[in-house]
């Protein structure tokens, strides 16, 4: 008998939720914060897209600042129940004691080895176990036909690390200019990354989910179905995946364009630009 509920709130799912839930606020609230930052830059309903923007910073600093806490918890959950994954997400082709945190690295799958990466002695024993000195499972003790592909792997997670801790810097950054008791209007340069910030909380949720799909493979359901013995034989199958495709294409076009059209429809109340009294020069 299937029971969906055990299914549902499996041994992973606390790790997987609290790290997907403050991923979601952290891309979305960088995404708008960005967007009213860039508005205020054109100088355009300063008073609206301010009081906006520091609504949205709130949810996204805070929610970047937790994040590597629910990483850290999700990180020691995989490495006692999906050794594999760790493995390849640190590219880790041999058990070792310690371990170290690899930084970058260009992956040679053939060799199995990493070149030009920066490690860090003993931090992904610690990062694992916490226990710089605790011995990490590597690609080695581990069945060949059931490694994960080991570069994608570990380029998703490099770039979702990498994207991670830079937001983590800029929101260290914003709650530095609020403790001086600073204006960001008066930080134009700030206002500017938080621009380029828009897009890389999304970048980072996606590479993410590479980690999280592409790391279990060969498993559909770990250690019990692999992907490809779970591949229906029904005909017409792609026909639905077209469908599907087309169906969140098309919403995301429509989303697109009402957002675009809400950012423009700012209320006449605020159509003004914020009084320089309100604010304090550098």
């Amino acid at each position: 008998n299937i029971d969906p509920m055990a299914a549902m709130f499996n041994k992973a799912w606390f790790t997987q939720a609290l790290h997907m839930c403050l991923a979601a606020f952290t891309a979305t609230g960088f995404a708008v914060a960005g967007v009213h930052a860039l508005m205020i830059l054109r100088k355009q309903n300063q008073d609206f897209h301010y009081k906006a923007f520091k609504i949205a910073a709130v949810f996204a600093t805070i929610g970047a600042l937790l994040q590597p806490i629910s990483g850290d918890i999700s990180a020691k959950d995989v490495a006692q129940r999906q050794p594999a994954k760790l493995a390849a997400m640190e590219a880790l082709y041999k058990t070792e004691k310690p371990a170290p945190l690899l930084i970058g690295g260009i992956v040679n799958e053939k060799k199995k080895e990493v070149n030009y990466a920066i490690e860090i002695p003993g931090a992904l024993s610690f990062l694992a176990h916490g226990d710089f000195n605790a011995e990490v499972k590597g690609l080695d003790q581990i069945p060949e036909d059931e490694h994960p592909p080991v570069a994608i792997t570990h380029y998703a997670f490099q770039i979702m690390v990498g994207i991670g801790s830079f937001l983590v810097l800029l929101s260290l950054m914003y709650f530095f200019i609020l403790w001086r008791n600073k204006s960001v209007l008066n930080k134009r340069w700030l206002l500017k990354i938080f621009v380029f910030a828009i897009p890389l909380g999304y970048i980072a949720l996606e590479a993410g989910w590479v980690v999280t799909e592409v790391g279990r493979q060969p498993w559909i359901i770990y250690g019990i179905m692999r992907t490809k013995d779970a591949v229906t034989p029904m005909p017409g199958i792609a026909w639905s995946f077209y469908l599907f495709t087309a169906i969140y294409a098309s919403l995301s076009i429509i989303v697109i364009a009402l957002l675009y059209r809400q950012i423009k429809m700012v209320p006449t109340l605020y159509s003004g630009s914020i009084d320089s009294s309100t604010t304090k020069a550098d």
